[in-house]
């Protein structure tokens, strides 16, 4: 082999290697970026579920306002108001269709997310470092996986109760009067009593999802400082200075 030759060789193995380590580089970067990637889309996946479950629950309160204004308040015509509370049930069904689609959408993410976190676990050498991300892990997980079942449980209530106010329509499509009105006068008023139970429960879930979302996104949302008054008090020139306090 030639010096040239050699030369040659020489450059394009070091060149070789250099992409090569370049590649592994970027490859390493990739998957430790992918990580936290991963968790803001989780984040993302855990305020539209808030966002959803809120809407949920305002759906649920404009059906209820819908049949009792209704059942309640009728008017000289029923047909109109009967509409009212149709639209708003099929709001409502579809605000929960889409609040199970975000929950599937959230689980999923989560599962992808927790499968990389497991993986990078196995790079980390140093017992004290791997034994704290181990206890991060344990700890993240256990509470997505709690809130995500909570989540399941509150779906579960929410459309026996949208089943209640469909046999409550069906009902009354076929006797849409006054006497049909009273008939389903007590079944209106539980199926309002239920309604605001769901909500506390819903009001909670949505809470719970929205503060869970800010703790696994790399942004960090800043906390509101109070602002303090260093204005001195005017005191009422008619006011004598021993005196209590004006009242209105």
């Amino acid at each position: 082999m030639g010096i040239n030759t050699l030369a040659n060789y020489h450059s394009f193995t070091r060149a070789a290697y250099s992409s090569g380590l370049l590649l592994t580089l970027v490859w390493l970067c990739g998957c430790a970026s992918n990580g936290y990637r991963q968790s803001d889309a989780v984040s993302r996946s855990l305020h539209d579920a808030a966002t959803d479950i809120r809407s949920e629950s305002q759906a649920i309160d404009a059906t209820v306002a819908a049949l009792n204004d209704l059942v309640s308040q009728p008017a000289t015509d029923l047909k109109p108001q009967f509409r009212r509370f149709s639209e708003a049930l099929n709001r409502l069904e579809d605000v929960a269709g889409q609040a199970e689609k975000t929950r599937r959408h959230m689980e999923e993410k989560g599962a992808r997310y927790f499968a990389v976190w497991d993986q990078q676990l196995g790079g980390i050498n140093y017992g004290i470092i791997h034994e704290q991300s181990e206890s991060r892990f344990s700890a993240v997980t256990n509470r997505f996986y709690s809130i995500n079942g909570r989540y399941a449980e509150a779906q579960g209530v929410v459309h026996p109760l949208i089943r209640y106010f469909n046999d409550i329509r069906t009902a009354l499509s076929v006797d849409l009067t006054m006497a049909g009105l009273e008939s389903v006068k007590s079944i209106a008023s539980n199926a309002e009593q239920n309604s605001r139970k769901v909500q506390t429960e819903l009001t909670g879930l949505a809470d719970e999802l929205a503060i869970s979302g800010a703790r696994m996104s790399t942004v960090v949302q800043e906390k509101s400082k109070p602002v303090s008054d260093n204005r001195t008090p005017v005191r009422s020139e008619t006011q004598p200075e021993n005196s209590p306090p004006l009242t209105e």
